[in-house]
């Protein structure tokens, strides 16, 4: 009895390893899922996304400047390694070229006439 125990509980172990593979590929390949796949994309989640998501980059913008300073203060607070000139430009290069900065990031307010009534609004009496 002892034998059948043991040799189900490894063959239950030997069954879960692939799924436990498996899966961290599957979050391996989502950590890189919305990067445009342009040059220098692999060289961004190659090193950016080893400790945090793609999902911040895409939801960023800026000029090179603002990537730039980004990535400094990543350095100077959340222990990001130097990269090296080559490689810091390359990845600037991609950031700057696929999530360049926005002329805006806000919607346009409503025109005057769409705007509901402001019932704090003082009213004159």
């Amino acid at each position: 009895m002892f034998d059948r125990v043991k040799l189900s509980s490894l063959a239950a172990a030997a069954l879960a390893i692939p799924l436990l593979l498996d899966s961290s590929l599957t979050v391996a390949q989502q950590a890189s899922a919305e990067l445009v796949r342009e040059q220098g994309w692999q060289l961004v989640r190659d090193n950016c996304t080893e400790c945090h998501s793609s999902q911040i980059i895409v939801q960023n913008s800026g000029n090179r400047e603002v990537w730039k300073s980004r990535i400094e203060w990543m350095q100077a607070s959340q222990g990001l390694g130097e990269l090296g000139a080559e490689l810091e430009d390359s990845i600037l290069d991609y950031l700057a070229t696929n999530y360049g900065q926005k002329a805006s990031s806000r919607r346009q307010a409503l025109a005057p006439h769409l705007m509901p009534d402001n019932p704090s609004a003082a009213t004159e009496q």
